[in-house]
């Protein structure tokens, strides 16, 4: 059952449904923490010996994520901390900046659990990802929600609820 002012999972969690499109800047900052999670993914690296097969995509390796990780060992954990701290939590903030930054890093945490099992596999994990990306990012841009079973709800509970306790979402 949907109301004007909610919109219903299958699991009765509730989300505010989108009244108005979002002001350009906070749409434009919502594609930030996927373009973070693409550079701080692993995608460039599996991508790379299916890409060698075809030397017309030699160079865009160059333009594929894992930039991040020429940097501090220490950078993703801060920059998780900072993202969640202060930003997922901070209620001053529009809901669907929130969304889309705790988004971002679901998505990136998803694409590290996971073994190794065969080049095509991550191949095709990794342009899923990288394809789920860029529709997060066009939902962002657009000032919508993007709607992926089961991460959208974790990222409403991490966007809604404030860290000294749970409360109740609208």
């Amino acid at each position: 059952e949907e109301t004007p002012k909610n919109k219903y999972y299958a699991s009765g969690f509730r989300i505010p449904a989108n009244v108005e499109k979002p002001e350009w800047w906070w749409r434009t900052l919502s594609c930030i923490p996927y373009l973070i999670a693409l550079q701080m993914s692993s995608t460039g690296y599996y991508l790379d010996p299916f890409i060698q097969k075809f030397p017309f995509f030699q160079n865009l390796i160059f333009y594929i994520p894992g930039g991040v990780n020429r940097l501090p060992i220490w950078f993703p954990m801060l920059y998780c901390y900072v993202a969640i701290v202060w930003v997922v939590k901070n209620k001053d903030l529009p809901l669907i900046f929130r969304f889309h930054v705790m988004m971002g890093m679901l998505l990136e945490l998803a694409l590290q659990i996971g073994g190794t099992l065969g080049m095509y596999y991550w191949t095709g994990v990794a342009l899923a990802y990288i394809f789920t990306m860029i529709m997060c990012i066009r939902s962002a841009l657009l000032g919508r929600f993007v709607s992926i079973p089961l991460v959208s709800e974790s990222t409403f509970i991490h966007s809604l609820f404030s860290l000294g306790g749970f409360q109740r979402p609208f």
